[in-house]
């Protein structure tokens, strides 16, 4: 109940904060060159280093308007840290925010208009991004952030563990139409006991204990949702979520192929047979590893695709949101976006293709860039987003607390979370 209560408090201030940010006017525009903030996730060097590296050319060729851009990686709850930070008047220009809360953004006026800037910036090709991409930063035909990052989920695979623990490489799988949930369960399980490693893992922020949509990897493949497409009704106790969760759950404790709560693993330096994850990645394996990046395996329903985006808006009450939306269109021009691609697969359809991620991303095998970024990209899903997702949420990630034991009552866990969350998705 305490971890409830803490959770609910913490929300009840993001929603609190979205609401006065939308409240309180914007100061007047700084006359000459200005100092811009960017709050962001990833604290990778790499990926300082390449995003650094666009700022300083802008820099470079407008010194009457920029003279700094800082890149602000948050620590602790993003979204917490964020939504504070604005209501309290200390306000980025603009900010990285997930496809999750991108709906409650968008709908809480937060966000500062881009489409007027990108339309009027030359070369900019407006009409070269996928319409699909922007859905969820639209609203009334005006975009208030840019996805810049359309990052299908896949599955890297340590070749080595798995050719030592005799079984076939999962990427002739995959090539044989039997690359399934239950086949790389199989593999990964039996790969972990024979080296004395990890199986199927993920990223310290993506573990589903602390982030619960990141099972949406596995259920799409049963083609579960979390909730009706309208928003407005509960579908945990689907039957096709309460297959998923108990495959899952099984999977997990009688097989193990799952890493359990309180587990670490690294499979970058070889300590782990797969890894749940995305593009951006593949820049800290250990280069000596063999390894394939495949798409997502096929669950009881079919494929499993998922693609995990991330916006990037203009904080409309910051002090110079003009020169951010300006930054913010040469960041994301059709030069910046192919070098994004090293990390961040773009939302423009000129740029999926071997050729840019040939240039982007060398380390990714061709036949992996094309089945596991450029197919899935245009059809895959995106995790699921409401408009009272900060209330939502904490809920689900509370009620998920019964699925990360032995035999969990996945029934009862859903009707549960179902009963929490009913009147928040009614609205």
């Amino acid at each position: 109940m305490r971890k409830k209560s803490i959770a609910l408090a913490l929300t009840a201030g993001v929603v609190i904060a979205l609401a006065g940010c939308a409240s309180n006017p914007a100061p007047a525009e700084s006359a000459g060159p200005v100092d811009l903030t960017m709050t962001i996730w990833s604290s990778n060097e790499k990926h300082l280093e390449l995003l650094n590296g666009i700022a300083d050319e802008y820099i470079a060729a407008n010194p009457d308007k920029v003279a700094s851009v800082s890149f602000e990686t948050l620590s602790g709850d993003y979204l917490t840290t964020l939504t504070t930070q604005i209501a309290g008047g200390d306000t980025p220009d603009l900010a990285w925010i997930a496809e999750t809360y991108g709906k409650q953004f968008v709908e809480s006026g937060v966000l500062f208009p881009l489409s007027p800037t990108l339309e009027a910036t030359d070369g900019y090709d407006v009409d070269d991004l996928i319409p699909g991409a922007l859905e969820r930063w639209t609203t009334d035909d005006e975009l208030y952030a840019y996805p810049f990052s359309n990052s299908p989920f896949g599955i890297y695979v340590n070749r080595g563990l798995v050719e030592a623990a005799g079984f076939d490489q999962p990427s002739d799988l995959v090539d044989s139409g039997e690359w399934t949930w239950e086949k790389a369960a199989e593999i990964a399980a039996a790969a972990a006991v024979a080296g004395g490693v990890g199986p199927i893992i993920y990223s310290e922020g993506n573990r589903p204990d602390k982030l619960w949509d990141t099972l949406s990897v596995v259920w799409s493949g049963w083609g579960a949702e979390p909730w009706s497409a309208d928003g407005a009704s509960c579908e945990f106790t689907s039957s096709e979520m309460t297959d998923a969760l108990t495959w899952y759950n099984t999977a997990m404790y009688d097989q193990g192929a799952f890493m359990k709560p309180g587990e670490t693993y690294d499979f970058n330096s070889g300590g782990a047979v797969m890894f749940v994850g995305q593009l951006s990645a593949s820049g800290a394996i250990d280069p000596e590893m063999e390894w394939d990046f495949l798409p997502l395996p096929d669950g009881a329903a079919g494929p499993s695709g998922v693609v995990g985006q991330a916006g990037i808006g203009v904080i409309a009450k910051g002090e110079n949101p003009d020169a951010a939306a300006e930054f913010l269109a040469f960041f994301t021009n059709p030069e910046n976006s192919a070098k994004l691609a090293q990390f961040f697969p773009p939302p423009r359809q000129s740029l999926l293709t071997l050729e840019t991620f040939a240039v982007a991303a060398p380390a990714i095998k061709p036949e992996d860039v094309q089945r596991t970024i450029i197919d899935v990209v245009p059809v895959a899903g995106t995790k699921a987003s409401h408009s009272n997702m900060s209330r939502i949420s904490p809920l689900v990630q509370t009620g998920f607390d019964g699925l990360w034991a032995a035999n969990a009552d996945v029934a009862t866990i859903a009707e549960d979370i179902c009963a929490q969350i009913d009147p928040l998705l009614a609205g």
